[in-house]
């Protein structure tokens, strides 16, 4: 009768069929990634090619030492060794470690982020310009390098006057990154510098990988003064060198772009421009003398009486013609005055006349009402104390009253009253 095995015994066998077998202890493979999503820890994805799929996974120790990001569709070399997942019975490739195929970690690394920093528009942000006649320059390098060297003996030769002072820093290795990103801020916060040269000698992408720190280029973004770049030899390109306002190919080269003018040739110009500005006032000066000349021969000064005749005679002219302004203006306003006269007698006489038509014709109008007028006709008022009496019943017998008539008055006392 056959012996039935259990799916975990069968299982537990198969795992330690993988762990056993020496070629499945450390495997190669080569493929392109698919289904990846990157995870906060462990890593699960699968590699292919055109006639299988396998599916990988890489822990999170592993995975944090990459030095590129990895992207679908990529195609890399794996070391790593064949596991079984016991629970569901599913096999996988355990990575160990993992590198671009056809290219480096690290190229794969600084492509990647020279892109991302390219697409954000980071390489043009610094544009500023060096300098003409820079007093203070900064160094950020290694105090036992070369490059120190180069960069103090080019200066002294170009610009003397220039004062060089050295940030030493870490340029390689593990300690680099912070070392260079201490003297940077020191530089920033200093505030007196006019320019700042960062660089190092020639080496190997991972001697020169400080230089393309994510971190390190964007505290470059943060300096107030122009940067000059000058890392590797000339066919050496780091992301420092796109960040700063100027790249040189050397450290000379970089010496030189921080003192764009030597000192001779500013010596040399300005003895050529003192020259030329004494030119400019010698020829200034006799300008002026052969002015002074010709005012000194003029007539004005030598008969300076003539000075005065034109203006003599616009006075002359200016005071008849003013006397004649105002002869004028008088002379119209009375002209204008005897015309008015006879019209305004007329006008008056006129005037008198009508007063005196109408006048006549009130006295007239007033006579008609006039009491005296009727008094004359033999009409009389009688009153008495004063108060003309309109009624009988107003007087009594003995009263004293009062007759007005048109030429008197006549005072009688009531004898008698008779009504009507």
């Amino acid at each position: 009768m056959a012996e039935y095995l259990t799916v975990s015994a069968l299982t537990a066998y198969l795992k330690r069929k993988f762990v056993a077998d020496p070629y499945l202890k450390k495997v190669y493979v080569t493929g392109e990634i698919s289904n990846f999503r990157q995870r906060s820890g462990h890593q699960y994805f699968k590699i292919k090619d055109d006639q299988a799929v396998l599916s990988v996974t890489m822990f999170k120790t592993s995975f944090s030492r990459l030095k590129f990001q990895l992207e679908p569709g990529m195609k890399v070399n794996i070391v790593g060794h064949l596991d079984l997942y016991a629970p569901n019975g599913s096999y996988s490739l355990i990575i160990d470690s993992l590198e671009p195929d056809g290219v480096g970690a690290l190229y794969q690394a600084y492509e990647q982020l020279k892109n991302k920093l390219e697409q954000e528009g980071l390489f043009n942000v610094r544009q500023a310009p060096i300098p003409r006649f820079p007093k203070k320059i900064a160094v950020i390098t290694s105090p036992s390098g070369a490059v120190i060297r180069d960069i103090m003996t080019t200066v002294s030769r170009r610009y003397p006057i220039a004062q060089l002072v050295l940030y030493p820093a870490v340029v390689q290795g593990s300690g680099a990154v912070p070392s260079l990103s201490k003297q940077i801020d020191a530089v920033n916060q200093a505030d007196d510098y006019d320019v700042l040269i960062i660089g190092r000698g020639g080496g190997s992408i991972e001697d020169l990988w400080a230089f393309n720190d994510e971190s390190l280029v964007r505290q470059m973004l943060t300096v107030d003064i122009p940067i000059i770049s000058s890392v590797g030899h000339e066919t050496d390109t780091t992301i420092a060198d796109f960040i700063a306002d100027k790249r040189a190919a050397t450290p000379t080269a970089a010496a030189e772009l921080a003192t764009p003018v030597p000192l001779a040739d500013l010596w040399l110009s300005i003895q050529q421009a003192q020259q030329q500005l004494v030119t400019i006032l010698q020829r200034e000066i006799a300008q002026r003398k052969n002015y002074l000349d010709r005012l000194q021969k003029s007539y004005v000064l030598t008969n300076p009486e003539r000075l005065y005749e034109g203006y003599l005679q616009r006075l002359d002219l200016a005071q008849d013609k003013l006397v004649r302004a105002m002869t004028l203006q008088i002379e119209r306003p009375n002209q204008q005055l005897q015309n008015l006269v006879p019209r305004l007698n007329q006008s008056m006489n006129y005037e008198m006349t009508q007063a005196k038509q109408h006048f006549k014709h009130v006295i007239a109008s007033l006579q008609l009402v006039s009491p005296l007028a009727i008094l004359s006709r033999g009409y009389s008022v009688t009153r008495k104390d004063g108060v003309v009496i309109h009624q009988l019943q107003e007087v009594s017998t003995q009263d004293e009253i009062t007759v007005q008539l048109s030429d008197g008055e006549i005072v009688a006392s009531v004898i008698e009253k008779k009504e009507k």
